[in-house]
């Protein structure tokens, strides 16, 4: 009896160490005599690992809006930079020779130009170019002032340091100021500033 509760005792021991519980009852035999008898039950192991799932679950991907070009359309210009860029100064027109307020451009009288210095002192609108001899200013005038200037179709005189408005013959909208004449009585020609605003 002792060698078999000793075997109970080691085999109980074996099977707590591979993660099994036994269960020892008390059962009577045919004889009356009381006998130990060992009934196993197999209990999942404590190191067992869980299982692994055959799908790993993937993160629901989250639906990002593209991003949208936006473009950013600015305000036109109300006000001409003070002072104004090198390239919008000191420009000469001889008498006779025709300037584009759209390019700058410095040429004959053709199909492109603004105002032609038809002779000492006086302008010509050209090619559907306004330029007004009404609003007249001392002071740099603004877009909102030239966009509602009045125009007159005539031929202008000019006149030193005062600034004119004007829309070029490709719709633009600007101011001219003649800074000095050139050449003696009778002119030879002038030299001006201008601004077309963006």
């Amino acid at each position: 009896m002792r060698k078999l509760i000793l075997w109970i005792a080691l085999l109980g021991m074996v099977t707590l160490a591979c993660g099994t519980t036994t269960v020892v009852t008390p059962t009577a035999d045919v004889n009356g005599i009381v006998a130990q008898t060992m009934a196993a039950y197999t209990v999942e192991a404590l190191l067992t690992q869980a299982a692994v799932p055959s799908e790993t679950p993937s993160a629901t991907p989250s639906l990002t809006p593209s991003p949208t070009a936006i473009t950013f359309t600015s305000a036109p210009e109300e006000v001409a930079p003070n002072p104004l860029p090198v390239a919008y100064t000191g420009v000469i027109l001889n008498n006779g020779e025709c300037f584009n307020f759209d390019d700058g451009a410095v040429s004959v009288p053709d199909q492109r130009c603004d105002v032609w210095l038809q002779q000492s002192g006086l302008f010509r609108q050209m090619n559907g170019a306004q330029l007004s001899g009404y609003n007249v200013s001392y002071n740099p005038p603004t877009r909102s002032r030239c966009v509602s200037a009045t125009f007159d179709p005539t031929d202008l005189a000019i006149q030193t340091d005062l600034y004119m408005c004007f829309h070029s013959n490709e719709g633009q909208v600007g101011f001219i100021v003649v800074r000095e004449y050139r050449g003696g009585v009778p002119f030879t020609g002038i030299v001006f500033d201008y601004w077309i605003f963006r």
